[in-house]
């Protein structure tokens, strides 16, 4: 696969890129936390802006204000000082993707628009799906476009929290989102045992082989751990890690998975 340069940071096959999620719900506990997980043994921030907005009171008569709109570019310009040389994602994930709010259409359009024009993220998360759960290429290619217009590079994600497709669905998924111009395609599924797993590494090697990509490939819950740490040997070049809390099932907390990496990869040199 195509390797990717993100700030100073190279993503490619091999030893993943550890990415630990935010997920505070106020701007002061938002910042407390990314000042902490500066601190961890990452080298990717992403910001779960779907948390902060999941706790706003009377949502959708906020969002008709400009000033959840202020705050929320500030807090991603808090977050953006502080990381410094690290690469930031946001992230509004969908309640239809496992994320942790509700909003509509526009509403979804208007929040990664801003962010695309503020320049403030380095990657911008958006899903494959649409908010009827169906594939609006056109749509799609159009948000893609448009984001890239200003600068910022795209993980273009599939969450299902409920299976974990075979391996022809995953070659086929990420065919299809090799279809729309995104830079990363992510793929993250839960496995309900050891052959999940390994039907999602089969996977991330035929990909990788074809030169599809730049992956990043999950494999969710207690029996996608291994996964989490291996498929960087496959072709997947991300993996994540809790911080404060878990944004997913199966994440451990960065200390253990960097622990977990060097035993798999070695240790990484100063």
């Amino acid at each position: 696969m195509d390797t990717l340069e993100v700030k100073e940071m190279v993503l490619q096959p091999g030893r993943p890129k550890v990415v630990v999620p935010i997920v505070g719900t106020v701007p002061d506990e938002i910042v407390e936390e990314c000042e902490k997980v500066k601190t961890l043994p990452c080298d990717i921030i992403e910001w779960r802006a779907d948390y902060y907005l999941a706790a706003k009171e009377n949502l959708d008569e906020q969002l008709k204000e400009k000033e959840i709109y202020f705050e929320l570019v500030k807090i991603l310009d808090d977050i953006n000082y502080i990381a410094g040389s690290m690469p930031v994602i946001f992230t509004l994930r969908r309640k239809g993707q496992g994320g942790e709010v509700q909003i509509t259409k526009e509403q979804y359009n208007s929040i990664w628009s801003l962010v695309a024009q503020s320049k403030l993220a380095d990657i911008i998360d958006v899903e494959l799906f649409d908010e009827n759960g169906a594939l609006d290429e056109a749509s799609l290619i159009e948000q893609i476009n448009e984001i890239h217009a200003y600068g910022s590079k795209i993980i273009l994600s599939y969450h299902d929290f409920n299976s974990m497709p075979t391996p022809v669905e995953i070659v086929n998924l990420a065919k299809a989102m090799g279809r729309t111009g995104a830079d990363i395609y992510k793929i993250a599924a839960m496995a309900y045992n050891k052959t999940d797993a390994e039907n999602l590494l089969k996977a991330t090697a035929f990909l990788n082989q074809n030169d599809i990509g730049p992956l990043v490939m999950l494999a969710m819950g207690e029996w996608g751990k291994t996964a989490r740490v291996a498929a960087g040997r496959y072709g997947s070049c991300m993996t994540f890690a809790s911080g404060k809390h878990q944004s997913a099932p199966g994440q451990v907390d960065a200390h253990t998975l960097k622990k977990w990496l060097d035993d798999y990869y070695g240790e990484e040199k100063a």
